[in-house]
């Protein structure tokens, strides 16, 4: 049977098909990771909520009841104040993973399309060299056949 005309077509749409396979893969992973990222800065940003809320009880706690100079008072003030401003710092980067996460996201549908498009340009070519092997194939045993006839035809004639 003689090599399939279209094969090195068929080779290189199957390259496109695995590079496409891995672009996936990495994109899908690399979405993991953001969207781990995303839970971490969350983690992050209310354990921050949590601290801020006992440091300022705390902070509190050491002036209430007693008589505290002025300066005292209005330091606690400030560290309160500048621990509430610093929570930004957590919000920011929450905000941050979730952009990664949604851009990790964008290039995980292009990847996915990417990849089924050359599934199907795969696909395709199979499909058409599975019927160019079965016309093939045909075309042998009809080739066979007429050669046998024209043995056969040969024989009668010289007998």
């Amino acid at each position: 049977m003689s090599r399939y005309p279209l094969e090195a077509i068929r080779d290189l749409r199957i390259r496109k098909q695995d590079e496409a396979n891995r672009k996936l893969a990495a994109a899908r992973a690399v979405e993991a990771q953001r969207r781990q990222e995303v839970k971490d800065a969350e983690k992050a940003l209310q354990d921050y909520l949590v601290w801020i809320k006992q440091e300022a009880d705390r902070l509190f706690g050491s002036i209430v009841g007693e008589l505290n100079p002025i300066h005292k008072v209005m330091d606690i003030t400030k560290q309160i104040e500048w621990n509430r401003n610093h929570q930004s710092t957590y919000v920011v980067a929450v905000d941050e993973a979730k952009k990664k996460l949604q851009a990790a996201e964008a290039e995980t549908i292009t990847c996915r399309k990417e990849q089924e498009k050359a599934y199907k340009e795969v696909w395709k070519i199979n499909q058409h060299r599975d019927i160019w092997l079965q016309e093939q194939a045909l075309q042998e045993e009809r080739d066979e056949e007429a050669e046998l006839e024209e043995v056969a035809a040969t024989i009668f004639a010289m007998h």
